[in-house]
C-alpha cells in the first residue's frame, strides 16, 4: 500500500525518530509543550487569533508557490524532446599547443587535445585535430571550420595551450607568439587569435549549439611551474557569448589550470581534461550539468594539492541539449533499522525499506539490495554499495536509502569537519545511551560515519553515476564532507527540527521515506515524459511533505529545490505508475 492510499487517513499519533532516545525526547517536547502552554495564558483571545491568521497566511502563501513550482514542472519540456539527437551534422575542432618557440613549453596540452578528439568522435563527431599550430595555420584551421558548419549543426570547439587577455579581450596563444611586455599590447591581435570571434563566427553560421571548450590558464601570464600562462597581460577575462554558445574554461577568476598535481603525475592530461572527457561522454548530461560536474570534480582534485582551480563556464544555450540520450539504470542500496543493540527503538524505519526496496524494484532496478535491523553492519553496507558501483555504467542511478537514527559528535581540529561536527549514521550494533553520555563515542562498527560515506560517493563520481542519497534521520545536511555534484541529497529535516514517525494505514513510516517510494512510483512524474528529473523528485518531496504536515518538517535538498535540475533523468519509472494529483 503507497501514500496515496493511506495518508489521507492520517493518524495524529507520532513517535521521534533518531536525534535522542524516545524518554528522552518526550521529556523535551513536554517541557516546552508546559512553556507554550504557561505563555498562551498570558495572551488575550485577540492575540491569539492575530497569530493564527498569520500562521494561515503564512501556510496559504507556502501552498501558493508550491502549487506553481509543480504546475511549472507539469509544462516542463520532456525528457529527450531536444537531445541534439536529430540528425545534425557534428563537427569539431580540436588543437593543442605544447611546443612553443619563445613561451614557455606545456607538457600535456596535445595529449588533452587527443583524449578530447577521441572522445567526440565516440559521439558522432566529424573531428579535425591539429597539433602545435603556428598563427597562420591556425587561421587557415579555424576557416575552413566555420566553412564547415552549416544551420543547426552542432559544433565544438576546444583548445589546449597558452592563453591570455588584453584590453578585456581573449586570446589564445599560437606557438609562434613571441614574448611581449604589457607595454606591447598592440602586439598581441596581429600575433595570436581572438577566441571571442570563434564563438561569433560559429554561432553567426546557424549553429543550433556552438561548444567551446578553453583548457587555458586564466590568470598570470609569464610561465611559472605546472600552470599554463604566458604574459603578465592577464588570464582569460569573463565571457558573455552569443546565443547559442556555450563556453567553459579549466579555471575561474583569478585561477591557473593545472597541467598536473606533482613532478610525479604520470597522467596523460591535465586535471581540467581527465575529468572533463568522461563526464563529457557519460550518457543523459545536460550540458549545464557537464558543467557543473566538472567544475565540482577539478575542484575537488586540485584541492588534494592546495590548489584553487575550479572551472568557470558561460551559458547562453535556451533548452535542452544531451550529447547522449539518458539511459539510466536504476540501483538501490535501502536501509532500514528499528532496532539498535538488541532493543526496539523506532517502529516505522524498517516499513520505510520496505516501501522504498518495493518501489524500486517495481521500477525495473537492476539490482536491489534491501539490509534491516541486526544485518546493518559496516562491513555488510560497504560490501553492498561496491557491488552496486561496480555493476553500474556511466550515467546510472543508485539510490542509497537510509531509514533510522542518525546524529553527531563535536570535533575539534579536523579540516575536513568546518561545522566542528563529525555526523553519523547509527547501525545495528549502535549504543543508545552513548547520545546522553558527554564526551562518549560510538564504536566504529556501530555506526557510518561522515568521512566513510563521502569516501563511498567519491567512487560513483569517478564513475559518473547519479546517486540518490536519502536519510531520513537528523543531521543529514552535514553526512558529506564535500561538495558532489552527482549526488541528489534528500534529509529527513531541519538540523533544528526532529524526524517524525506517523501512522499510515496501520503502520509507522517517516514521510519522506513515504513520499521518495511514492515518486520512484511514478508519482514525481510531473510533464508524464517516463522520466523523474532531480527537480520532479525534489518537487514531490517538499510540495507533498508540506501537504500533509506543514512547517513542523522541512526536508533538506541539495542542491536546493530551486537550482536542481529539469533536465537531468535520475530514473523511469516503472510499469505500475501512480496517479498523479
Amino acid at each position: 500500500m503507497g501514500m496515496q492510499d493511506g495518508l489521507g487517513g492520517m493518524s495524529i499519533r507520532m513517535c521521534l525518530r533518531a536525534l535522542v532516545s524516545a524518554a528522552f525526547a518526550i521529556v523535551l517536547i513536554a517541557g516546552q509543550s508546559d512553556k507554550a502552554w504557561a505563555a498562551a495564558v498570558l495572551l488575550d483571545s485577540k492575540e491569539i487569533a492575530r497569530r493564527e491568521e498569520a500562521k494561515q497566511a503564512d501556510r496559504a502563501a507556502r501552498e501558493a508557490e508550491l502549487k506553481t513550482l509543480l504546475d511549472s514542472l507539469s509544462t516542463a519540456p520532456t525528457i529527450g524532446s531536444n537531445a541534439g539527437s536529430n540528425g545534425q551534422k557534428r563537427v569539431a575542432l580540436v588543437v593543442g599547443n605544447n611546443d612553443y618557440a619563445e613561451l614557455k613549453d606545456l607538457d600535456k596540452a596535445v595529449g588533452d587535445a587527443g583524449t578530447i578528439a577521441d572522445a567526440l568522435e565516440g559521439l558522432g563527431f566529424t573531428v579535425t585535430m591539429l597539433e602545435n599550430m603556428n598563427v597562420d595555420d591556425f587561421d587557415v584551421a579555424l576557416s575552413a571550420f566555420y566553412e564547415s558548419i552549416g544551420e543547426g549543426d552542432i559544433a565544438f570547439f576546444f583548445y589546449a595551450g597558452h592563453g591570455i587577455a588584453a584590453e578585456g579581450v581573449n586570446y589564445l596563444l599560437p606557438v609562434d607568439m613571441p614574448e611581449i611586455k604589457p607595454s606591447e599590447v598592440r602586439r598581441v591581435e596581429r600575433n595570436a587569435i581572438d577566441a571571442t570571434r570563434i564563438v561569433s563566427e560559429i554561432t553567426a553560421r546557424g549553429a543550433q549549439l556552438a561548444f567551446v571548450v578553453l583548457d587555458a590558464c586564466r590568470d598570470d601570464p609569464f610561465p611559472q611551474h605546472d600552470t599554463r600562462g604566458a604574459s603578465r597581460l592577464g588570464g582569460l577575462a569573463r565571457m558573455t557569448p552569443d546565443p547559442g554558445a556555450f563556453v567553459i574554461y579549466s579555471a575561474g577568476t583569478g585561477q591557473t589550470a593545472l597541467d598536473r598535481l606533482s613532478p610525479q603525475d604520470e597522467d596523460p592530461n591535465s586535471i581540467f581534461t581527465r575529468k572533463f572527457h568522461s563526464i563529457l561522454t557519460t550518457p543523459g548530461m545536460p550540458i549545464v550539468e557537464i558543467a557543473k560536474r566538472t567544475q565540482v570534480e577539478v575542484k575537488a582534485l586540485a584541492d588534494r594539492v592546495r590548489h584553487d582551480q575550479a572551472p568557470a563556464y558561460y551559458d547562453q544555450v535556451i533548452g535542452q541539449f544531451y550529447f547522449r540520450n539518458p539511459e539510466p539504470k536504476l540501483y538501490g542500496l535501502v536501509i532500514g533499522i528499528d532496532e539498535y543493540n538488541r532493543a526496539q527503538q523506532l517502529r516505522g524505519a524498517v516499513n520505510d525499506a520496505r516501501w522504498v526496496a518495493g518501489a524500486l524494484r517495481d521500477a525495473g532496478a537492476a539490482d536491489v539490495i534491501e539490509i534491516t535491523d541486526r544485518d546493518a553492519r559496516p562491513q555488510f553496507i560497504e560490501f553492498a554499495w561496491k557491488r552496486l558501483v561496480d555493476q553500474a555504467k556511466p550515467g546510472d542511478t543508485i539510490v542509497f536509502s537510509y531509514a533510522g537514527a542518525s546524529s553527531h559528535e563535536n570535533v575539534e581540529g579536523k579540516p575536513e569537519e568546518p561545522d566542528g561536527r563529525d555526523e553519523y549514521l547509527a547501525l545495528a550494533d549502535f549504543d543508545w545511551n552513548v547520545l546522553h553520555q558527554a564526551g562518549e563515542r560510538p564504536e566504529a562498527s556501530a555506526v557510518l560515519y561522515d568521512d566513510v560515506l563521502t569516501g563511498w560517493m567519491e567512487k560513483a563520481a569517478a564513475k559518473n553515476l547519479n546517486v540518490i542519497l536519502v536519510v531520513d534521520g537528523c543531521y543529514g545536511g552535514g553526512l558529506l564532507d564535500r561538495e558532489f555534484a552527482n549526488v541528489s541529497f534528500i534529509g529527513g529535516s531541519a538540523e533544528d527540527e526532529v524526524v517524525l514517525e506517523y501512522e499510515v494505514a496501520g503502520e509507522y513510516h517517516g514521510i519522506v521515506s513515504a513520499l521518495f517510494s511514492d515518486a520512484i512510483d511514478g508519482a514525481a512524474d510531473r510533464n508524464s515524459d517516463g522520466f523523474v528529473s532531480q527537480k520532479e523528485l525534489f518537487a514531490h518531496i517538499q510540495a507533498r511533505t508540506f501537504d500533509y504536515v506543514g512547517f513542523d518538517q522541512t526536508p533538506q535538498f541539495f542542491p536546493a529545490v530551486e537550482s536542481s535540475s529539469t533536465d537531468l533523468a535520475l530514473f523511469r519509472i516503472g510499469s505500475a505508475k501512480a496517479p498523479k494529483e
